[in-house]
């Protein structure tokens, strides 16, 4: 999956899985429910754990689907002052030079692009601020934060009170 031209196509429908509709699979599996269960899990294969994926699961005329990002990354929004602060997961170094990717949702209920680049040496990304008026029609935010080695992740973050 490219995650950041899927992001660009469609920010706020990270859940909405309709368009992969047309893709087909690398692997498919059939797998028997245990019988009387309400539920059932089951691990992603070993190819697949270091990798973004779409699972789609089928059953009873029924068809579920969810992205899986592969990362390790630590992502934190600071949703007072519209940052985004990147860490490593098991380290918690802070991730200087990772991409970050702004949609915003406007007023009108359409969502455009509103600014990219990247984190700062303390892995801090100012995903709000502009020298323009566009924040006061802004309703939500759709972040991407992509990094080279630890991965994709995607957020979803109101705008900061003015």
């Amino acid at each position: 999956m490219d995650v950041e031209l899927l992001f660009s196509r469609k920010p706020f429908v990270k859940e909405d899985t309709e368009h992969f509709t047309s893709i087909v699979p690398n692997l498919s599996r059939e797998i028997d429910l245990p019988k009387g269960k309400d539920g059932h899990s089951f691990p992603l294969p070993d190819e697949f754990a270091d990798r973004n994926v779409m699972v789609e699961v089928v059953a009873a005329g029924i068809r579920e689907a969810k992205a899986y990002y592969a990362n390790d990354l630590a992502v934190q929004l600071i949703e007072n002052y519209g940052q985004v602060r990147v860490a490593h997961s098991d380290t918690g170094k802070p991730l200087p030079e990772t991409y970050v990717k702004v949609y915003a949702k406007l007023g009108n209920g359409q969502a455009r692009f509103y600014k990219d680049g990247y984190t700062d040496l303390r892995g801090r990304f100012d995903y709000a601020s502009l020298n323009t008026g566009d924040l006061d029609d802004a309703r939500d935010f759709s972040i991407l934060v992509l990094h080279d080695r630890h991965g994709a992740a995607i957020r979803e973050a109101k705008p900061p009170t003015q």
